[in-house]
């Protein structure tokens, strides 16, 4: 799941029968704290989000027809909550870090890997 702000609507007049009557959001992604993580998705909307609302995005397809009840439609993302609030060490992190930055330091010192034996460069078949 991911967090997203929701930033506009995307219309289309020719698409899969899956998504008549449905709205389509263009969602920003953010980090945990809230603030733009770059990159964006379109979702199906589920909840009735509208613009500027922080919204849980789930995007994983077979998930999303599931919720859907849509096995075969043409589906990956939908809006599956609107979120009213983020707490946590994560979220109050005035360095900015995201939850992997966060896993990454407080894991244990990594072992030095032993050195790896040269290869010998691959040749064609045929070559000598």
């Amino acid at each position: 799941m991911k967090l997203a702000r929701v930033v506009g609507t995307v219309v289309s007049t020719i698409n899969a029968p899956i998504f008549d009557d449905r709205t389509l959001l263009l969602c920003d992604l953010l980090d945990p704290a809230g603030r733009p993580a770059g990159g964006y998705l379109i979702a199906v909307d589920t909840v009735g989000a509208g613009a500027g609302e922080m919204v849980l995005i789930l995007d994983e397809g077979n998930s999303a027809r599931q919720v859907l009840a849509a096995p075969g439609a043409p589906i990956r993302t939908i809006v599956v909550g609107i979120v009213d609030e983020v707490t946590g060490d994560i979220a109050a992190d005035p360095v900015g870090r995201t939850a992997a930055d966060v896993a990454v330091s407080s894991a244990a010192p990594a072992r030095p890997r032993a050195a790896r034996p040269s290869r010998r460069p691959r040749t064609r078949r045929g070559s000598a």
